[in-house]
């Protein structure tokens, strides 16, 4: 039996054996089962090898080509770099006055935005001169990223009004800078700073703002505007509408606006929610329009311009259309619609109340009490209901202010403190974030607590508020004095949010004066979030005092404010 049993094992060595190179080497085992025939001889060996010799080649020569296209590429058209920003920055100005004038293009098409002025001075911040005896004007651009000029063009004094953004080609938004001075009115280029155009007096006396935008009306391919002229009276009214070319600044027409609306304080322009232009006329009588179409068509002008049916449906025979006529209005404001409308309301302010106007049905949507008010009211999102709300400043006598935010969809009072001001001071402003409420930026009086119900004023503060942290506020002290005007704005999309204070002399007070050698105008950038290390934290109501853990509210609150992200849709 045992040796029966040797040649077993041994043939099942040998088939282990076999198996074991059937699995190492099976394409050889293949071709040796197969035989020479139907097998590869040496030369189809060899030629397989030379293919496959080609083959490496091939894909190293493909690989080196490729990544010599990538660092071509690289090198010749870089990615673009995003433009460094300084945090804070200032331009001053010596000897000289400025305007309550303060605006904001992309000037060097970096996809920042740039910021415009004006002053007054014998000599400019580049050494520019206007060639004439006495103080010029002096027209700046600004650079948005670290506060360099970009340039800067002389004009002649004195100044009336300036508005950026006129003109420009079909599709595009404007690249002129219209500034009405000396009886005349030039067009500035905001890239270059060079003038395109200008009109003589003849056309632009009794010409207010704001300046009306319109498509392009005598075919040059660039957008026109049109401005209304007053009469020349103690009580003044509109006359006529003047159309000017966008390209040339010639007039193009005239139509006498000819309706009976009594004496105007303002006008705005005014677009439905289906586009249709109009003018909103605010008279002491009440508030009127006017459609920018029928006008054209009275001056002979050919344009899509069209009319809102609901609207010309309430015209009377001169085309004047009535929304309101109840009270006497103080003044009238545009508000945007929600974030899923781009339907827009007005805010009617009389002497003692509030009112929200829809556009759509014509009639009043709320009405709120409000005592005197200082300031004009500015917009902002306390809620996340998508609808702006409405920030009021009151007069409460004894250097203080009552400061509101009103429900802007239902008229409710959703948040108020009272501060020490002067009337100096700039009024509120908002800037959104991407979680749908805003950051408001309010202005009064810094002041300490001598004791626990007396108030001791030390200068001037910028305040902060968070709406899911509106127990307190943060409160920065700000030697800034003789503030013309104050912006909130972002100056990228997205990101970049900070605010702009134009400080100095105002020179809209001295007209035919020479600014002297101790008068500065100082533009200030200031990022927000740079705001917040250097403010304290302060209580609303009350004696200004916290509650609880003071040292861990100050820490939740300032982070509340780093983390925010900003959002640059419209508010």
């Amino acid at each position: 039996m045992v040796v029966e049993a040797v040649p077993i094992v041994m043939t099942l060595k040998m088939l282990d054996s076999a198996d074991r190179t059937m699995e190492s080497e099976p394409l050889k085992s293949q071709q040796e089962e197969a035989g020479a025939p139907n097998g590869r001889s040496c030369t189809g060996k060899a030629r397989d090898s030379k293919l496959s010799g080609w083959r490496t080649a091939a894909f190293l020569l493909s690989m080196f080509i490729c990544l010599s296209v990538v660092f071509a590429f690289s090198f010749i058209l870089p990615c673009p770099v995003r433009p460094q920003y300084l945090p804070t920055w200032n331009l001053t100005v010596p000897a000289a006055v400025t305007y309550n004038f303060l605006a904001v293009g992309d000037v060097n098409q970096d996809k920042v935005l740039d910021v415009f002025l004006i002053y007054k001075s014998l000599e400019g911040h580049m050494n520019h001169t206007c060639n004439r005896e006495g103080p010029c004007l002096f027209f700046l651009a600004v650079d948005g990223t670290d506060g360099k000029l970009l340039w800067e063009q002389p004009l002649a004094a004195e100044f009336d009004w300036a508005e950026c953004g006129v003109g420009g080609v079909k599709g595009k938004e404007g690249n002129l800078c219209v500034v009405a001075h000396n009886d005349h009115l030039t067009a500035i280029d905001m890239h270059t700073g060079e003038i395109l155009w200008q009109v003589s007096s003849s056309l632009v006396s009794n010409i207010k703002l704001p300046v009306l935008r319109l498509p392009d009306l005598n075919n040059d391919k660039t957008n026109d505007f049109a401005m209304l002229k007053y009469s020349n009276t103690s009580v003044p009214s509109v006359t006529t509408l003047i159309f000017f070319s966008g390209k040339s600044g010639e007039k193009i027409s005239e139509v006498g606006v000819g309706v009976d609306s009594g004496p105007v304080k303002s006008h705005l322009q005014f677009s439905t929610v289906s586009e249709a232009q109009y003018i909103l006329l605010h008279t002491v009588r009440g508030l009127y329009a006017v459609s920018l179409g029928r006008l054209a068509e009275s001056a002979n002008l050919s344009s899509n311009l069209k009319g809102e049916k609901s609207w010309d449906q309430k015209a009377n025979n001169q085309g004047l259309i009535t929304l309101y006529d109840s009270l006497p209005l103080q003044s009238v404001l545009k508000v945007r619609g929600e974030y899923s409308s781009s339907s827009p309301s007005l805010m009617l302010q009389t002497n003692s109340t509030v009112m929200l106007f829809d556009t759509q049905k014509l009639s009043i949507t709320w009405t709120t009490n409000t005592s005197k008010l200082i300031s004009t009211p500015s917009f902002g999102h306390f809620n996340k209901d998508g609808v702006p709300d409405i920030v009021l400043e009151e007069d409460q006598r004894n250097s203080t202010k009552r400061v509101v935010i009103v429900d802007g969809q239902k008229g409710s009072l959703l948040w108020e403190v009272i501060l020490p001001f002067n009337l100096t001071s700039p009024q509120p402003a908002s800037i959104l974030t991407l979680n749908y409420y805003s950051v408001f930026m309010l202005w009064g009086d810094a002041y300490t607590h001598t004791s626990n119900v007396s108030l001791e004023v030390e200068g001037r503060a910028s305040y902060l508020l968070h709406p899911l942290h509106s127990d307190v506020l943060l409160e920065r002290r700000n030697p800034t004095q003789h503030i013309i005007t104050f912006r909130v704005l972002l100056l990228e999309r997205g990101r970049h949010a900070c605010y702009l204070v134009l400080s100095g002399e105002g020179g809209a007070n001295n007209k035919g004066v020479e600014p002297d050698s101790t008068q500065l105008v100082v533009l200030t950038k200031q990022k927000i979030k740079a705001d917040v290390s250097q403010s304290s934290v302060v209580g609303v109501g009350g004696a200004g005092s916290l509650g609880g853990d003071v040292s861990e509210q100050v820490m939740s609150v300032k982070e509340a404010f780093y983390r925010l992200r900003f959002s640059d849709q419209a508010q």
